[in-house]
């Protein structure tokens, strides 16, 4: 039997949907069938491995692993340390995961935005975590460990709370990691390569940690929970080196894993050479905002094998976009743009929207709708405005008395809308999700984007399947 040390987790699903879980994002029941690669978890992974530690990555949303077979998983193993993600939308049913690590006399740690945003709170609520990441967590796991099992002092120890004579503590923030590439390679090859999908993309493709921050502060982002204004990005060289370790491994298409990746023009066109220069065969997508990236950018990432670029849009209307910060020049106008600039490229732009931000009505849904099919997008995404703990919105709504619920488990943008306006309910909100995803696939133009994303038969089901995920919007909706 394989022992273990440390154990990664990414916990079970609580009710048999797929969950996007990751220590930098907000985290959601996703309805376009995405699995995520647990990338976060196995640089962490490599971080113990080096310091000399055996490790294991239990991804159970990936591998379908229920809560029953993961008891099992720890009862056998019987690691020392258990370390999983939890999110706001599922906290109780993810922290679970510490529940069965205590039983097995684990070291119970938890990451991610919540316990980063809540450290006291959480920790108050669930006597069965030991430890709390809090921002960025390599470093800070590295030390912990070499501190819990060398017998030193937990005080030094920046960037955790804890437990000390039943008192919670929370010590002084750790500074950001300054050189991404001090970082070692992930351990992709523990993860379950073949169980990861995403929309046109298909199976076996992974993440790529490209940069971290973003120096735009729009109020509902949660990645300045963890990673405030401070992009800090990795070298081209680290990037290749770890593309190539990917083909080894016979993984060729990767997202590239960045808040904004386009924003430093110098590092996405020297990255871009590299991958032309080294013949890397390898299809990649990537974030961006609309008012960072130009018509020769796009044809560098063309040519070195980008196909398909998420733009965070956000809304059709100006007013929206002014109310929640959106900043820079990502106007309505800019959009429409670089949508255009990007398939004269030959690269395909997925659309992000969010609807029920503050200052929306039912007019202004009308207006996100009707700009989405004006734009030759190749799919969209229209999610609820969440305001998670820890962002300007969520502040904004706990003072303006407009969260519905306190509950953590409401607030989940891919299933619900959890604020409600004086002038908008939460049920029109949503009502005004399904009748923008209705209004973009139900038309020619809208059927066709979809058609000429299918590359297999398989696509063809996967493809359906999301359609009729979104045409459904408040009915139920089907299981993986």
């Amino acid at each position: 039997m394989k022992q273990c040390d440390v154990l990664f987790v990414n916990p079970p699903s609580p009710d048999g949907y797929i969950y996007i879980r990751d220590f930098n994002r907000c985290g959601k029941r996703t309805r376009e069938r995405r699995i995520w690669p647990q990338t976060s978890l196995a640089i962490l992974a490599a971080i113990a491995r080096r310091a000399g530690y055996k490790v294991d990555v239990l991804d159970c949303i990936a591998s379908r692993i229920s809560w029953d077979d993961y008891h099992e998983y720890v009862k056998a193993h019987e690691p020392r340390w258990t370390v999983s993600l939890a999110i706001t939308s599922i906290l109780t049913d993810d922290l679970f995961a510490t529940v069965l690590g205590k039983q097995c006399n684990s070291h119970t740690v938890v990451l991610g935005p919540h316990i980063t945003a809540l450290p006291v709170e959480t920790m108050r609520a669930y006597p069965t975590i030991d430890f709390g990441i809090l921002g960025e967590p390599e470093e800070t796991f590295e030390e912990l460990l070499k501190t819990v099992d060398g017998g030193g002092d937990l005080g030094n120890v920046r960037g955790i709370v804890y437990r000390r004579n039943g008192e919670i503590v929370v010590n002084e923030p750790r500074p950001f990691i300054k050189d991404l590439d001090s970082l070692p390679l992930p351990l992709h090859e523990l993860l379950p390569m073949d169980k990861y999908r995403m929309p046109y993309i298909g199976k076996r493709y992974t993440f790529v940690l490209h940069s971290r921050g973003c120096p735009y502060a729009c109020t509902f982002c949660r990645q300045t929970v963890m990673w405030r204004s401070q992009p800090r990005l990795r070298s081209p060289a680290s990037i290749i080196a770890e593309l190539k370790y990917l083909a080894r491994l016979d993984v060729h298409k990767v997202l590239f894993h960045a808040d904004n990746f386009t924003q430093n023009r110098e590092n996405v066109v020297e990255l871009c050479r590299r991958i032309l220069d080294d013949n890397l065969k390898v299809r990649w997508i990537c974030n961006s905002r609309v008012d960072c990236v130009d018509a020769e950018m796009l044809r560098w990432m063309s040519k070195a094998g980008c196909w398909m670029i998420n733009y965070g849009i956000e809304s059709g209307a100006q007013e929206i976009l002014d109310n929640c910060n959106k900043g820079g020049r990502a106007t309505v106008e800019r959009a429409r743009q670089t949508i255009a600039m990007t398939k004269k490229a030959g690269i395909k732009a997925w659309g992000y929207f969010v609807i029920g931000l503050p200052g929306e009505t039912r007019e202004t849904i009308e207006q996100t709708s009707r700009f989405a099919r004006s734009l030759p997008l190749d799919l969209v995404v229209f999610d609820a405005a969440t305001p998670y703990p820890g962002t300007e919105f969520h502040e904004q709504a706990v003072k303006n008395g407009w969260l519905e619920s306190t509950q953590w488990e409401d607030l989940d943008q891919g299933s619900r809308a959890s604020v409600s306006y004086p002038h908008l309910s939460s049920s029109e909100i949503m009502a005004g999700i399904g009748r923008c995803y209705r209004q973009w696939f139900m038309r020619p133009r809208g059927a066709l984007a979809v058609l000429k994303g299918l590359r297999s038969p398989c696509d063809i089901v996967e493809i359906c399947r999301l359609v009729a995920s979104h045409l459904n919007i408040g009915k139920s909706e089907p299981r993986a």
